[in-house]
């Protein structure tokens, strides 16, 4: 290897690692369900059903079982002839190593069966991670959005600082000229340091959401990545659910057919063939006492009585269990109904904040207009002026908080419908 191609190998490295510069709500959801731990269990359960399907398949291998036995009796079995002699003597010490081997011809298709059970359990399985991965993607919408609050309120805390920075600099030269007096100074500076302690407080909220943020979807997020707002999403309120725990609701029927499937194999014979060969002594002619081998083979029919009757009853059991699914689904759909119509409510309650909002801030800017001219002039004092344009700022600081929470509404409709946030462009 070169010195050319190792120096492309590092670069290319380097560059496929740096995080971007932005960072988007489903970019969170990706990197979570690649590394959040309960996520890996999707796969770890994908390998499980394929050794559980391999282990069912067996079923269609003959049955091989090896044995062997060393005994000894205190008597055996004489044979005596009137007039003396009489049949050789048996050994009271008797040996056999023997392989019997069953090799099953019909059972109603209960290995197949068996199989596909195998593949609905695993999919049931992976289904209920991804109804507890579901709650995950519920705290990365409310991490995400708290960052984007505090950042909407760090941008409001930086326009008051500047607005209060810009009337300092105007006072502090009407006081210097005998204009104003030098308390309006001190109350304007006063203002400014509180409002710098606000951002203060507000930066360390921020990063402590980012590290909670990072924390969640295992990567490292670093404070200056821009979060990007999502997108408007037209007629997400028209969108049919795709929750994990519909699927989960369908699979656990899948499970209950298969189960059922199974259960009216028991009603059927079964036949299978057998055959057992062995070496020893005494064989299957207890008379002959040599070490000889010698087999048997054959075909036998099984058909149990109380599988028969009890079939009958385990299906009865899976109805019940299928009502069960039933009932459950019924509730969830309620209650998913229910959240979806909340949230579109909280939808229409925000947009028409977001109409009141920015009337309010038409008028606030111009009293903090006239104000600003009254303050330079000695008509008002600096503390009238600082609560005009905190006024001012509370309402603008109202417009992007309700921007950015009717964002969240929305994509709090999309998470409970169970569908990405930038899914659907």
């Amino acid at each position: 290897m070169t010195f050319l191609t190792i120096a492309i190998f590092f670069v290319l490295s380097f560059f496929g690692s740096v995080q971007p510069d932005s960072i988007s709500l489903d970019y969170c959801y990706q990197q979570a369900y690649e590394h959040y731990p309960t996520a890996k269990n999707v796969e770890l359960q994908k390998k499980i059903t394929e050794l559980n399907v391999h282990i069912a398949n067996t079923g269609y291998f003959p049955d091989i079982t090896i044995n062997g036995q060393a005994t000894y009796q205190s008597e055996v079995t004489e044979i005596g002839l009137s007039g003396g002699g009489g049949l050789p003597s048996i050994s009271k010490d008797q040996y056999e190593g023997s392989v019997d081997v069953t090799q099953t011809i019909f059972n109603g298709g209960a290995v197949e069966i068996q199989k596909e059970l195998e593949r609905a359990k695993g999919e049931q399985q992976m289904h209920a991670t991804e109804v507890n991965l579901q709650q995950i993607r519920s705290q990365i919408d409310q991490v995400y959005f708290g960052i984007l609050l505090s950042q909407q309120q760090a941008k409001t805390i930086n326009l008051l600082i500047e607005n209060l920075e810009e009337q300092l600099s105007a006072v502090r030269s009407q006081v210097e000229n005998g204009v104003l007096l030098p308390s309006q100074q001190h109350i304007l500076k006063a203002e400014l340091i509180s409002a710098r302690q606000d951002s203060i407080d507000n930066h360390s909220n921020i990063k402590a959401g980012y590290e909670v943020l990072s924390e969640i979807i295992g990567e490292e997020i670093i404070p200056k990545a821009k979060l990007v707002l999502p997108k408007e999403q037209p007629g997400y309120q028209s969108l049919h659910p795709q929750r994990a725990e519909l699927n989960l609701f369908e699979s656990r029927r899948q499970t209950l057919e298969q189960q059922r499937k199974l259960v009216r194999t028991k009603q059927m014979p079964s036949l299978a063939a057998f055959g057992t060969a062995a070496y020893g002594r005494p064989g299957l002619n207890f008379l002959n006492d040599d070490f000889h081998d010698y087999y048997i083979a054959g075909v036998k029919v099984r058909w149990n009585v109380w599988d028969f009757f009890n079939a009958d009853r385990e299906q009865q059991i899976l109805k019940i269990e299928q009502q069960k699914i039933d009932h459950e689904q019924r509730a969830f759909q309620r209650q998913l109904n229910a959240s979806l119509d909340r949230i579109s409510e909280h939808i229409g309650s925000i947009k028409e904040n977001m109409k009141r909002d920015r009337e309010i801030i038409e008028l606030r800017q111009q009293v903090v207009k006239e104000s600003a001219s009254q303050l330079k002039n000695g008509v008002i004092t600096a503390t009238e002026y600082v609560m005009e344009l905190t006024r001012a700022n509370q309402a603008r600081l109202s417009l992007y908080i309700n921007r950015v929470r009717l964002s969240q509404a929305k994509v709090e409709y999309l998470t409970t419908l169970g569908i990405p946030a930038d899914g659907i462009r």
